[in-house]
């Protein structure tokens, strides 16, 4: 693991992407690449080591509780780990939660899952959505990327 932090210490980006939900197809690794990437890139990141992790509900509980003291499931959870020499920081998304999502909001679960990448991201670089005022700005600059993120793949 050295060898790869001291190359993402010189500038770039390394994002690792997992599906250890059932759900397989949803999104491609290359989208939920490209979806951290275009945050990192438009935030002014240099250099990241970012994993994403796509869970199920039972798992998606489990590190709620584990980690946050919260009971139930949830769309998505960040955790920042290092901001120096690089951002590391690891971000769950519960595909199950985004289908019911997505059928929710009528739009696609693909379209959804990179919303909650996106968010998460943003999450990573410091964006707080617990305030109205905070939550707007996040909100309009998750959507900018999404739209950014889905026009393009």
């Amino acid at each position: 693991m050295i060898a790869v932090r001291e190359k993402v210490t010189r500038g770039g980006f390394l994002i690792v992407v997992a599906n250890v939900s059932e759900e397989k197809g949803i999104l491609s690794v290359h989208t939920a690449k490209q979806s951290v990437s275009a945050v990192m890139k438009g935030e002014g990141v240099r250099s990241a080591i970012i994993s994403v992790v796509l869970v199920n509900d039972a798992r998606m509980k489990r590190i709620n509780s584990q980690f946050l003291h919260h009971h139930g499931v949830t769309d998505v959870i960040s955790f920042p780990l290092e901001t120096e020499p690089n951002l590391e920081a690891e971000i769950y998304v519960n595909v199950q939660q985004a289908k019911r999502q997505a059928k929710n909001f009528g739009v696609s679960v693909r379209s959804e899952v990179v919303r909650l990448i996106v968010h998460g991201a943003l999450h990573t670089v410091g964006y707080d959505d617990r305030r109205t005022k905070q939550r707007k700005i996040m909100f309009e600059k998750q959507e900018q990327y999404v739209a950014e993120i889905l026009s393009v793949g």
